[in-house]
């Protein structure tokens, strides 16, 4: 059996690196841009719901921030990373929602990420009372 040809050695390595640089500047974008911006949001919890297709579902919730007056609100669109009923973040959502309480989000903001289901790019990973 013969060995192949430099040429052709050569032609099945170039999908092969153009996939592997492809993946390592997605991964490193993913890395670069995850956690962007952290910080905090507080307000009333006015909804929370799950959608998307069968295939991708998130949790959506939206806060209510007091704007410059008190008769204008800002919506402000989140998310979280795991929305299980178990996740204790869940939970404290859907009690503060219930209760109409004025809550303290803690968030991290995620640029560009291809990998995600929520619109949003705004995941709370804390709610304080």
């Amino acid at each position: 059996m013969a060995l192949p040809s430099k040429s052709k050695l050569l032609l099945a390595l170039v999908p092969v690196a153009l996939v592997l640089i492809v993946g390592l500047w997605k991964g490193g974008q993913y890395w670069w841009y995850r956690g962007y911006s952290k910080g905090t949001r507080s307000g009333l919890v006015r909804k929370v719901s799950v959608k998307g297709p069968p295939y991708c579902k998130y949790l959506s919730g939206e806060l209510a921030v007091q704007g410059a007056t008190p008769l204008q609100n800002e919506v402000w669109e989140f998310s979280v990373d795991d929305d299980s009923d178990a996740n204790p973040v869940v939970v404290a959502l859907h009690e503060a929602e219930k209760k109409g309480t004025r809550v303290t989000l803690t968030y991290r903001q995620d640029l560009h990420s291809m990998y995600r289901c929520s619109p949003s790019e705004y995941f709370v990973t804390k709610v304080e009372k």
